[in-house]
């Protein structure tokens, strides 16, 4: 029979590169050691009886590639030997078993079975990492049933705390946030991938998340030294879906949690609240086998399918309360009203006083309404229409108000899901193997509805759907090419309640509502704790088109592998935003004087909405997108087998990302500050006459001297893409993406192997650029003449008409006077080096690892502001020479800050609040652009970080009923990614412990079905009756204790140096850490005698001022500390948040109800000793709170979940 042999004359142990398919090997040898050459080598798959041949090569290697992980056997036969079979080679996901045979003289119709233990561990590879097989899966307690959140298992892996955020199959961001190695942008510095085949969006997070009946298994791969992997700095997670085999098989399930059987939470518990209801409902099954139609087409051995489909229904409720009107103050009556605040721990109650802004005199003085009950005529139509859309109070006040938390919502989360994975794989012959696979989910979400109706709730929906096809072509004896081509794409169209609501039955104005792009209920803050639509549509579509292919080729004992991909990645967004947006407070409207605070109880946010008087607001015109992205990578690893022991794997692999481009350049590019603006002679002149005219103002005498009229030019003009020459990427791409890889594997005995290296590898990235100009923002306008009279109003807003994106066509007049940020042009990518060392020991069915770990990433992007003036007049206008007037009294404003006649005012084609502002602060001017606050210029790469870990692992494959993998890492996390102090001073970048630095980790999971009843070691002959109540019964569990994340300090005050951390018997919620180590530096109103003598504040400048009677300051030194520095540490590894002390549990009762009908019932218990994990303290030092722990639980309380699982 004529056979095209796979892969012929392959050396032996070749470490092939770490794909979702696995390798199988070895050498063939007769009794005295010698090479048997040209023996051939059958390999058959025990699921589907495929079979696949090849032969010895004249040092007697054979290797077989591209095999679906599952269970295998294979058969040896040579002339004059009797042939040899070996049985029960379980291969994993990237495997590369190598088992050697021996053969004995004889006839080859003789077969001997040899039973010798197959090895466990891989003794030619550097690359190290962690198979979680369908043991795990299937049979570990899961709360989310989202397997990547099992990497946890793996040692080097950590997850982040989830706070409350429970990860489900469409939670993208929380399927994704587990850390590898150190990598430091936990979604980016991964990559996932779902049958060897990328599964990402361009976010870096997964893009599909299988049913767990789908999943085979999947492998953490770290310290990659195969040069096929690419685009991460951390961890990669490979994932193999479930294929059919010879047999029909499949399964159907129900899995429930409610909260009958759940722990209430910490903090409803102290208040004494009732456990709040949930109803988590999953269901769904599988089926696979062979494609089999009757008398037409017969797929055994061929053609195989699998298909999965998993839904759930969730609804969980919404924890909180809301503040909203009782009925005399809708009617506008505020008598009784009230408001509190707490001195020396008394809480005072205040009355409302509200002042009639109609009122007003000549030096902007009000009068209070009459018995505080605001006219009928002057209450807001538009408000009054609003307030038909909020319910009245439910509950008593939380008494901090007359109206505080008087609301509680009857709202929950719902969440509706379907998810559906399928595969076919066909054998064509020995030459030809296909395999494809379809996904694809759709989500509906509904959260937030509290008042039941348009000013409430938000819809989301999520959908994402796959294709992925994969070729094996074997070419010849010592050549095999595979081809793969996959497309991925995520959509998520989201839009509140209120939109499409007809805003004009609230009684705005036609012609506000007709400029609207979709007509919807109007955002209010401040008020009701928010409502309205934050968001009247939006729509994120996401695309993968990703292509591939390797060839490998075989010389001598030099096995190579040459490798090419070209990726598409797409990311295209539409979002319509607010359709007007207000914001109400006490601070203008309704107090005696808009410029004076007035003190507790004056003015009144709730009083302003009635009115119809916000404080600010916006409309925005928000621009849509298309970002594309090229990918390009090409690589070439050769695997040498240098010695019988030692395997040397050494790759070179280039990468090249295209820069972002915007479809129809719809982004800027850069900024450039040499530019002088279109608008510099008019502003000249207006600055001219403002130093004439103002020579009383201390402001402007400064200015006057530090930059003259002659001088000041208004400076800078933003870059567009594709104008004017400029490049149409957002910056420029980076060709020198150069990344070595250099691994070893020894071994030391038969079950013993040395495994390490060193290589350089690239994140990926997709920065977009800005969209100045092609988005815009109409400013509500509420007062020309400082808050003498309205200008907008909620029943006539935005009076000068909604103002339309200008794009790219006027330059640099564009958006004249709001913030600008750009990227840097050129930038690397993030670049990481990593450093292992493993050794790794079998015994019988037991693996041991232990080793080190180094990765170290460069590159991190930082921001830095472009608009800083000089740091020496910085000092000299803030230092302690212009921190007193000339009797010694601290200023109570600094010079620095003085506000100055505003030049820009009134200026055409000037926007944002200094197009309507009459003063600016005198720093501002002496900015390089004066016209501009922040400048900011993104991705600068002077970011780092260092992880290292000892990581340990024990591990049992499932075998006689048993499995374990007990990980251990013990790890420090470092990081140089924020600047410390007054970046004017110098952009000094702290040194400091990683926000994700959790030294300990120790994760323990044991599987074991216990070895009672029929056909086990106890009671193997038990009757029937007697096995279905004692027999069948399964233990699993996951003991995890991770440590708590380093806490962040402000620096805001003093800090003597001293060790803060306490005793574990002294530690407290209410005392979390030493706060007597901590003095808040002191503000106006401080006592500074009573501050301690480690602070020396009675040494700094003004310590001896005595205020004069009736003086509103206690201390002279207050202002001191707009210079001052603080450089100690921002985290702290003696104090951290609380740990995860965590154990999953599941009771198990397996049902044989016939040979191939198994029934399952499922008991699993998380949280099971509900140990509440709670946030990290209060570091204000200035906070009644500091050093305290808010009581609220961060983790789920203990929840149970019961399910019934019928396999076929």
């Amino acid at each position: 029979m004529k056979k095209l042999v796979t892969l012929l004359a392959l050396v032996s142990c070749a470490a092939w590169s770490q794909t979702s398919r696995a390798t199988l090997g070895g050498r063939v040898t007769d009794p005295q050691g010698a090479a048997v050459p040209n023996a051939d080598v059958i390999v058959i798959s025990d699921e589907t009886n495929v079979r696949q041949s090849t032969k010895t090569n004249d040092q007697g290697n054979w290797t077989v590639q591209f095999l679906v992980p599952a269970k295998y056997n294979f058969t040896v036969t040579a002339a004059g030997f009797k042939s040899v079979e070996r049985k029960g080679i379980v291969l994993q996901t990237s495997d590369n078993k190598q088992i050697d045979t021996v053969l004995e003289i004889g006839s080859t119709t003789t077969e001997l079975t040899v039973t010798a233990e197959v090895p466990l561990i891989d003794t030619t590879a550097a690359t190290s990492g962690t198979v979680i097989g369908q043991e795990q899966i299937l049979e570990m307690p899961s709360f989310s049933r989202v397997t990547t959140l099992l990497a946890t298992l793996s040692p080097g892996v950590m997850q982040q705390d989830q706070n409350n955020n429970t990860a489900h199959l469409w939670s993208h961001d929380a399927a994704s946030q587990v850390t590898v190695d150190g990598g430091r942008n936990n979604t980016r510095s991964n990559t996932f991938e779902l049958n060897g085949m990328p599964n990402l969006k361009t976010g870096g997070q997964a893009g599909f998340m299988p049913a767990p009946d789908a999943v085979q298994e999947f492998r953490v791969v770290m310290n990659a030294y195969d040069s096929s992997i690419g685009r991460q700095a951390g961890g990669t997670i490979q994932m193999t879906t479930k294929s059919g085999t010879n047999t029909v098989h499949g399964s159907l399930y129900e899995f429930n949690q409610n909260n009958k059987l759940n722990a209430n939470t910490f903090q409803a518990n102290l208040a004494g609240q009732a456990k709040a209801p949930i109803h988590y409902n999953e269901y769904g099954g599988t089926i696979g086998g062979p494609v089999w139609l009757p008398k037409v087409y017969n797929g055994k051995q061929k053609t195989f399918f699998f298909f999965s489909y998993d839904g759930i229904r969730n609804q969980d409720p919404r924890s909180g309360t809301r503040s909203v009107f009782n009925t005399d103050e809708r009617a506008g009556d505020f008598s009784q009203s009230y408001t509190t605040s707490v001195t020396n721990g008394v809480r005072t109650r205040f009355p409302i006083q509200v002042y009639d802004p109609n009122s007003v005199d000549a030096k902007g003085n009000r009068t209070l309404f009459p018995g505080m009950k605001i006219p009928t005529q002057q209450l807001s139509k538009v408000a009054q229409g609003i307030l038909k859309y909020v319910p009245l109070p439910n509950t008593a006040s939380d008494g901090t108000s007359n109206d505080a938390n008087n609301f509680t919502p009857s709202s929950s989360r719902q969440n509706k899901m379907a998810d559906i994975t399928s595969r076919g794989d066909q054998v064509w012959n020995n030459s030809h193997k296909t395999f494809a696979n379809l996904t694809w989910y759709h989500e509906d979400e509904l959260s937030g509805d509290d008042f039941h109706n348009a000013s409430t709730g938000a819809y989301q929906h999520r959908m994402a759907k796959g294709v992925g096809v994969d070729h094996v072509w074997t070419l010849g004896p010592t050549k095999i090419l595979d081809l793969r081509a996959n497309l991925s794409r995520y959509e998520e169209p989201n839009n509140d309640h209120g939109a499409g609501f007809d805003a004009s039955s609230l009684g705005f104005p036609a012609s506000f509502t007709a400029q609207m792009a979709l007509s919807s209920f109007p955002q209010i803050n401040g008020q009701f704790g928010g409502i309205g639509t934050g968001q009247a549509g939006s729509v994120t579509n996401t695309s993968y088109y990703t292509y591939a292919a390797t060839l490998t080729h075989v010389q001598g004992n030099m096995t190579w592998k040459y490798g090419a991909e070209f990726w598409v990645l797409q990311d295209a967004r539409k979002g319509i935003g607010n359709q007007g947006t207000y914001t109400f407070d006490n601070s203008n409207w309704t107090r005696q004087n808009a410029l004076t605070s007035g003190g507790t109880g004056v003015g009144s946010s709730s009083a302003a909405f009635l009115l119809g008087l916000p404080n600010g607001g916006a409309f925005p015109r928000n621009a849509d997108s298309m970002w594309t992205q090229h990918f390009h990578a090409f690589y070439v690893q050769n695997d040498w087998r240098v010695t019988s022991r030692l395997t040397l794997n050494l790759g070179l692999r280039w990468d090249y990302e295209t820069p972002v481009v915007e479809r129809f350049n719809r982004s800027t590019t850069n900024f450039d500050p040499t530019v002088v603006n279109p608008m510099s002679s008019a502003a000249q002149a207006a600055y001219a006459k403002i130093l004439a005219s103002n020579p009383n103002n201390v402001g402007v005498q400064i200015l006057a001297q530090q930059l003259p009229a002659s001088s000041f030019k208004l400076m800078g003009a933003q870059l567009f893409a594709g104008v004017n020459g400029q490049s149409r990427g957002t910056y420029d791409g980076d060709w020198t993406e150069f990344q070595p890889r250099v691994g070893a594997a020894y071994k030391l005995g038969p079950n013993t192997v040395i495994r390490g290296g060193f290589g350089r590898f690239s994140q990926a990235s997709f920065d977009v650029g800005g969209q100045n100009g092609f988005s815009r923002t109409t400013s509500f306008n509420q007062t020309n003449d400082n808050y003498f009279t309205p200008s907008d109003t909620l029943d006539n807003p935005f009076r000068g008409g909604i103002l339309a994106p200008t794009g790219s066509s006027l330059g640099a007049l564009t958006n004249l006077g709001q913030g600008v940020t750009w990227n840097v042009q050129d930038v690397p990518r993030f670049q990481s080096w990593e450093y292992s060392l493993h050794l790794q020991q079998q015994f019988k069915g037991w693996l041991f690892e232990a080793g080190y770990t180094h990765n170290k990433t460069y590159n991190i992007s930082q921001g830095y502001n472009m608009n800083l003036p000089s740091a020496a007049l910085w000092k000299q206008y803030l230092g302690p020479q212009s921190v007193f007037d000339s009797t010694g009294r601290p200023l109570d404003t600094l010079l620095w800050n003085t506000l100055v006649p505003n030049p820009f005012q009134g200026l055409p084609n000037v926007t944002g609040n200094i197009a309507t502002a009459s003063t600016v602060t005198m720093n501002q001017l002496l900015n390089p652009v004066t016209i501009l606050g922040g400048m900011t210029q993104n991705l600068n790469p002077a970011g780092k970080n260092q992880f290292d870990a000892l990581v340990a692992k024990v591990e049992h494959r499932f075998s006689k009923g048993f499995a374990v993998i007990n990980s251990f890492t013990w790890s420090k996390l470092f990081e140089d990614t924020s600047l410390n102090g007054q970046e004017i001073l110098g952009r000094n970048i702290e040194h400091k412990l990683g926000g994700e630095d959790r030294p300990f980790h120790l994760s323990i999971a044991p599987i074991w079905q216990m070895p009672i009843g029929r056909g086990h070691a106890v009671w193997g002959t038990m009757p029937k009756v007697m096995d279905a109540v004692l027999g069948g019964w399964q233990l699993s569990g996951q003991f995890n204790i991770q440590s708590g994340v380093p806490v962040v300090f402000s620096t805001n005050s003093f800090f003597s140096g001293k060790n803060i951390a306490l005793p574990s018997d002294q530690q407290s919620l209410l005392k979390w850490f030493d706060t007597s180590q901590f003095q808040f530096f002191p503000n106006k109103t401080s006592d500074i005698t009573t501050f301690p003598a480690w602070t020396g504040v009675m040494n700094l400048p003004g310590a001896n001022y005595k205020p004069a009677a009736g003086d509103t300051i206690k201390n002279g030194v207050y202002q001191d500390f707009a210079t001052d520095n603080r450089t100690f540490p921002t985290r702290w590894g003696s104090v951290r948040a609380s740990r995860t002390n965590n154990l999953d549990m599941g009771i198990f009762k397996n049902f044989k109800i016939h040979e191939s009908l198994k029934l399952q019932y499922r008991f699993e218990s998380f949280n099971t000793f509900n140990h509440a994990r709670f946030a990290a303290p209060n570091t204000d030092p200035t906070s009644s709170s500091f050093g305290v722990v808010s009581p609220s639980q961060q983790n789920a309380p203990r929840t149970i979940q019961m399910a019934l699982k019928l396999s076929f």
